[in-house]
């Protein structure tokens, strides 16, 4: 009877001794490296995902730098499909939140933060000393601030919105801006803060409005914090090489627009590589230029109306309360005339601040209607729907006034027409306490379903 007891208790040390499964093994014979993964659950809480991209050549046996993704609508596959080709290049791990949106909580969004890096540090074979993060909008706020308090941060890119920053970031820091974003001037200004901390930080444009940037700039904005982390010398080349031939070519094309976009490329093509490598052409090529009396009269005007853009926010932002009707049809007639603008400054500075107006719009007309102050909330709709007519959530927001002020065929109206430009969102449509007035009826029923 002994022995078999000292057997048995042999048996189950045998057995507890055995090596536990590998969390990153199992991982990876259930994906597949090279394809999106749109969706891996989070052990601790199936509610908690993220979209995955694993470089090619990833092998458990080695440490893959990270790149987390931030997207306002928690739309963790938008930037992640942005990314693959960085990935490949670079042998990053790509991952996309998507859990993380605007209107989160500060607990709730601490919640999505910590189960996020909590699972990929746990399944994943990542390198937690060389940690990347960029957002879009909402998301860049996430990124920026996340950053601040996060061990192992390599570098930042934030796109289209930014942070206070209290001193400069220990790591690169790359702010991105279309040139018809409402957020250019904040990024602008975020950017000559940075400089005047003497952070390590660069700025980028490009042509679009308030959106995540093209695969191009974003491929380029990855290789100059490769270039910061690495310093391959290979990888210097090539950059300053690439740079120079585009910037020379745009140089060649001699309109006022290519010289700007030549003059942008080559300021941060020096900045990224003056410690590097030699760039002593580059910078007399950079200084001819800058002097030339069409550039600097270019960014005298530019100048100018960035003032003047900033002074007109400051003037709608008082307005919403105090101007009539008649005072917005001016404004928008004006800012409609002057979006079609041959200059390219006065026309991206009207889309910019119309698009300001938009997102004012926006987020007055949801706190008037969450307070239930129908008077205002009809106001900021209607200014709404005169610069953005267009815009699905003008058309929500609509629906949510007239549902709560005993005009149901018109909710449903605006909600066919807010489906009509692009508002997809069913469980919303369902269980938003705005629209309850609306349950039943056979029209929004069909709205439910997609008829």
């Amino acid at each position: 009877m002994q022995k078999s007891y000292l057997y048995f208790i042999a048996l189950i040390f045998i057995i507890s001794c055995k090596a536990a499964p590998n969390p990153k093994e199992m991982f990876l014979k259930r994906y597949k490296a090279g394809e999106i993964i749109n969706k891996v659950e989070c052990k601790s809480n199936a509610d908690q995902s993220y979209c995955l991209y694993l470089p090619k050549k990833y092998d458990i046996k080695k440490q893959f730098p990270v790149i987390y993704a931030f997207d306002p609508h928690g739309d963790g596959s938008l930037p992640v499909s942005l990314l693959t080709s960085i990935a490949e290049k670079y042998g990053y791990v790509v991952i996309g939140s998507n859990n993380s949106r605007n209107g989160l909580s500060p607990d709730d969004l601490n919640y999505v933060i910590a189960q996020l890096l909590w699972d990929t540090k746990t399944k994943l074979a990542i390198d937690t000393n060389r940690i990347y993060l960029v957002g879009f909008s909402g998301g860049a706020r996430i990124a920026a601030s996340l950053a601040t308090s996060m061990e192992g941060v390599k570098g930042v890119i934030a796109c289209s919105a930014g942070y206070q920053p209290g001193n400069a970031p220990a790591y690169p820091f790359i702010g991105i801006s279309s040139y018809g974003d409402m957020n250019y001037l904040e990024m602008k200004k975020l950017d000559n803060t940075l400089q005047q901390m003497k952070a390590n930080a660069y700025f980028m444009l490009f042509e679009g409005k308030h959106e995540w940037p093209p695969q191009t700039i974003l491929n380029e904005a990855f290789t100059m914090l490769e270039i910061n982390a690495v310093k391959d010398k290979s990888l210097v080349n090539d950059y300053l090489n690439t740079n120079t031939v585009k910037a020379n070519k745009l140089i060649e094309a001699n309109t006022l627009d290519s010289l700007v976009k030549a003059f942008h490329i080559m300021k941060r093509t020096i900045a990224v590589l003056d410690q590097l490598t030699d760039v002593s052409q580059l910078k007399a090529t950079f200084s001819s230029l800058a002097q030339k009396p069409e550039v600097l009269e270019f960014f005298k005007e530019e100048s100018a109306l960035e003032a003047i853009e900033s002074q007109k926010q400051q003037e709608f932002v008082s307005a919403f309360d105090t101007k009539n009707d008649v005072w917005w049809n001016a404004e928008l007639k004006k800012l409609d005339m002057a979006s079609s603008d041959k200059n390219s400054l006065n026309s991206n500075m009207a889309k910019r601040l119309k698009t300001y107006i938009s997102l004012s719009c926006y987020s007055y007309s949801n706190r008037a209607l969450q307070s239930q102050n129908w008077k205002y909330a009809a106001l900021y709709t209607h200014i709404y729907q005169k610069v953005d007519p267009e815009n699905s959530d003008c058309y929500y927001a609509m629906a949510c006034l007239y549902a709560n002020t005993d005009q149901k065929e018109k909710a449903i109206a605006a909600l066919q027409t807010a489906i009509k430009f692009g508002f997809s969102n069913k469980n919303k449509l369902q269980n938003d306490p705005m629209l309850s007035a609306l349950h039943g009826m056979p029209e929004f029923d069909k709205l439910l379903s997609g008829q």
